[in-house]
């Protein structure tokens, strides 16, 4: 039980306060100054000195502010409990199963009344519940008493149960918090709520008495549509298309004046050119303005390395490797070694790494470090150096308060080599160049031909395109690679060229190396079970790893090919339930799977909050798992525990999307291409599932569906600022 004794500051529901303390259940206590009050730092409802609270923190050392408290959850000391029997019934919902709630209602005249009193003999009446189980729900009842008050003053807007869960653990468990917050502007739900986008605020909003014109209403529509095409890579879009996107889902009977209304509510989040054609969300136009500083900063560096002895260095390389290097990579190297910052891109074998290889043996005396945004992909750097590779987030030192690494405090190293730049968004890509200190070399490698980015900013293309920035393009095919099945099809499909005739069918092995199995037919129907039987046969040898195994598929839910479809299958053929298993019934994304022990998953999420964080696209294995917390032994990572909460991200990854495949590779590819994924077929899909595989690659493919595909050229859509902000800075207009 804490005091409020100073409110230091207060803006935007995060606040600074120092408390007296009347009581401490657990822990020991930090105090400051000569008066002993607590610091207090977090998001809180608004507060006001007097007040009484309870609160859980963390201790933590701010390095200018000294010795503080992070707040993990706060909230009045004497909560406001429920007023009627369907806000104490719907509370006690949240809390226990309804079997519970409708055995205590059978057998209590109020059961809330019995667990606020803390009952326990009361509740020991009750079916099913014993002593040890009554003790632990007034506990939990205890614990959880500030819902009730939620539920009574935010009884108008239909939340659920579920939903309230969700509000109290983004809002640090304070139902002062969650009530300011819903009823001031539901829509900045959208904003810190996981799972609550505009259309679920919009609903919470429009029960409690929001008007359709509300210009709050429609300022929330605005940010979430430009959100959304932000994240979908494009920061702005025609004044027409957000125009039509208003009236399409908000009504065409809007005024131009709730519009007009709307769009000043928000004026100051919004980006719109002198002409006032294109618009966007601000931060979007500022991560690329920075990205274009960051990048011209380190091109035009003054820095120490030095072609002395290059030419030596390289001759050197030949006569131990057998053969000479192309002009091309000639030029590329030399390239890389005059300017500070250089892209390398090209298909797969086309001797990106080679290049690299011999640049560092040039500069050996020189630290490096090579990083990818994947696990996988950072592993994989290690075909270049012997060593492997970090990833993004831990080479700058991610943990819950951002990045170790940034731009006050920069990195150690004189090399900084990133592979796949197409994968990072605007916001990572920001975060690493600003920790890559002046003076550096920084080499960019990449694959043009694969899918573009998923996410903000299309950074890779833009840099590629931008005129201001070296680069190194490499097309001659090594003499080994050439060999390959994989890389000569794949480096077809990317041209242009068709890998079979029309209405062709049968099966056809392709490279010197017998590395690539075209399998063929013209029924869609046929997909699921050649994909089947090559899994069931490569599951025959027992010393199989599954995670160099992978089925790939252009689609994740529809039809005969979809991952969803596919990974029960093989977690019945690789992981079939056992007594001597755990397993659980996970929901993710509108489906429901079983998620075993020994089970191959995926996380789709983001984790940033987990002790050891994880990222999007991280493959690993279940080891342990029970009803409230799984353990998972990802690649690169190692062992993380991930408590119920955050399974919603966690996927069965026997099968997996091309998009989710990009970045890594896999000694075994089997790739499942059909009609049912019609309008994502493209050459680039199929390029990026071919080249994910490193030593043998089945292309399991309706014929028509594989032509198709190659026929089609993904051309990008994605509108960005990073060019225009490059040539501003490098070509400021004149001013008179």
């Amino acid at each position: 039980m804490a005091s409020i004794e100073r409110v230091r500051f207060f803006k935007d529901n995060f606040g600074i306060i120092e408390c007296s303390i009347d009581n401490i259940e657990s822990g020991d206590l930090q105090t400051i100054g000569t008066n002993r009050n607590v610091v207090f730092t977090g998001n809180m409802a608004t507060p006001e000195v007097g007040q009484i609270v309870k609160i859980k923190a963390d201790y933590t050392e701010h390095p200018k502010f000294g010795p503080q408290y992070k707040i993990i959850s706060m909230y009045a000391a004497i909560p406001i409990g429920a007023s009627d029997e369907a806000s104490k019934r719907k509370f006690l919902e949240t809390l226990f199963t309804p079997l519970q709630v409708e055995h205590m209602y059978e057998v209590l005249p109020d059961p809330y009344a019995t667990l606020e009193v803390n009952a326990v003999d009361n509740l020991c009446k009750v079916k099913g519940i014993g002593a040890y189980k009554a003790a632990e729900m007034v506990a939990k009842f205890r614990d959880n008493i500030g819902m009730a008050k939620i539920f009574t003053e935010l009884a108008d807007y239909n939340l659920t149960n579920k939903m309230v869960r969700r509000l109290m653990k983004a809002y640090n468990n304070s139902p002062e918090l969650v009530i300011e917050m819903v009823t001031n502007n539901p829509y900045v739900l959208c904003r810190d709520v996981e799972g609550i986008g505009w259309a679920r605020a919009d609903a919470i909003a429009l029960a409690g008495g929001i008007q359709r014109d509300d210009p709050k209403r429609i300022g929330a529509y605005i940010l979430q549509y430009l959100d959304d095409a932000g994240k979908n890579g494009c920061s702005w879009i025609t004044t027409d298309e957000l125009l039509g996107g208003i009236l399409e889902n908000l009504g065409e009977d809007l005024s131009d004046e709730a519009i007009t209304m709307g769009l000043r509510s928000i004026k100051d989040r919004l980006w719109v050119n002198d002409e006032e054609t294109e618009v966007g969300l601000k931060k979007y136009r500022n991560v690329e303005q920075s990205i274009a500083e960051e990048v011209i900063r380190l091109r035009d560096a003054k820095s120490d390395f030095s072609l002395d002895g290059l030419e030596d260095t390289l001759t050197r390389l030949e006569g131990l490797q057998g053969w000479k290097y192309s002009k091309a990579q000639r030029d590329g190297i030399y390239t890389a070694m005059q300017n500070n910052i250089t892209i390398i891109h090209g298909l797969a074998g086309t001797g990106k790494s080679t290049l690299v290889r011999a640049l560092l043996e040039h500069c050996k005396h020189y630290s490096y470090i090579q990083t990818a945004l994947s696990g996988r992909a950072a592993a994989r750097m290690s075909e270049i150096t012997g060593e492997e590779g970090s990833t993004i987030h831990r080479l700058l030192g991610f943990n819950n308060e951002g990045f170790e690494y940034n731009k006050e405090n920069q990195l150690p190293y004189d090399i900084y080599i990133v592979d796949e730049i197409s994968m990072p968004d605007a916001f990572l890509f920001r975060s690493l160049f600003q920790a890559i200190p002046s003076g550096s070399k920084v080499i960019l490698l990449g694959d043009t031909g694969q899918l573009e980015s998923i996410g903000c900013g299309n950074i890779a293309w833009d840099l590629i395109h931008c005129g201001e920035i070296p680069v190194v393009e490499l097309t001659e095919i090594h003499r080994q690679a050439a060999k390959s099945g994989i890389i000569t099809e794949s480096i077809k499909v990317r041209h242009g060229e068709q890998l079979v005739p029309k209405d062709w069918a049968g099966e056809e092995v392709r490279g010197e190396l017998q590395d690539l199995v075209i399998h063929g037919f013209s029924d869609a129907s046929n997909t699921y079970y050649s994909v089947m039987q090559l899994v069931s046969t490569a599951l025959q040898d027992k010393n199989i790893n599954i995670l160099e195994t992978q089925v790939i598929s252009p689609i994740k839910s529809r039809g005969g090919a979809s991952c969803n479809l596919l990974n029960n299958a093989i977690q019945e053929l690789y992981n079939p339930s056992s007594e001597k298993k755990k397993e659980f019934v996970n929901h993710s994304n509108g489906t429901d799977f079983i998620l075993r022990e020994g089970d191959k998953i995926i996380n789709t999420a983001n984790c940033y909050s987990l002790k050891t964080p994880i990222f999007n696209g991280n493959i690993g294995i279940i080891p342990y798992i029970d009803s409230d917390l799984m353990v998972v032994d990802f690649v690169g990572i190692g062992e993380v525990e991930i408590p119920r909460a955050n399974w919603a991200g966690i996927n069965l990854g026997y099968a997996i999307t091309v998009h989710k495949s990009q970045g890594s590779q896999y000694d075994h590819v089997i790739f499942a291409c059909d009609f049912s994924a019609y309008s994502l077929l493209s050459r680039e899909l199929v390029y990026t599932a071919i080249s994910r595989a490193k030593k043998k690659c089945d292309v399991v493919a309706q014929t028509g569906a594989l032509r198709y595909a190659i026929s089609r050229e993904n051309v990008s859509k994605k509108q960005t600022h990073l060019q225009t902000c490059i040539h501003d800075i490098c070509h400021p207009a004149l001013v008179f």
